[in-house]
């Protein structure tokens, strides 16, 4: 009989009483016109990683008067990412090279070559 199986269910349980989560993740991306939000509450062994990536963000103010009290706004977001993904674990060490042929200079008779 394995002791540690009921002490690993019973502090589980103790866990989710008290609504303790192992990862506990809350992302909030606010720009102009652009609201992302990712809230995500987990109880699970596996570590997860959240991304956030806004390459390009170009925001521009056309004034069509000179006082400028008409204007008119350019919202450009270029591939904005939110990823929330598991971590593996690394893979073993990187396989050897490929083994390469010594090159050879030899030509063969028709190799290209114009006989005029």
């Amino acid at each position: 009989m394995n002791i540690k199986c009921p002490f690993h269910r019973i502090k589980k349980w103790i866990c989710r009483l008290k609504n303790i989560y192992r990862q506990d993740d809350d992302v909030e991306v606010i720009l102009p016109g652009l609201v992302i939000k990712l809230k995500r509450k987990l109880d699970i062994d596996t570590p997860h990683e959240v991304t956030v990536v806004v390459p390009r963000a170009e925001i521009r103010k056309k004034c069509l008067n000179e006082d400028c009290s008409k204007f008119e706004y350019e919202l450009i977001y270029s591939s904005v990412t939110v990823v929330h993904a598991p971590r593996h674990p690394l893979a073993g060490p990187p396989s050897s090279p490929p083994e390469i042929p010594p090159r050879t200079n030899k030509r063969s008779d028709a190799g290209g070559q114009r006989s005029d």
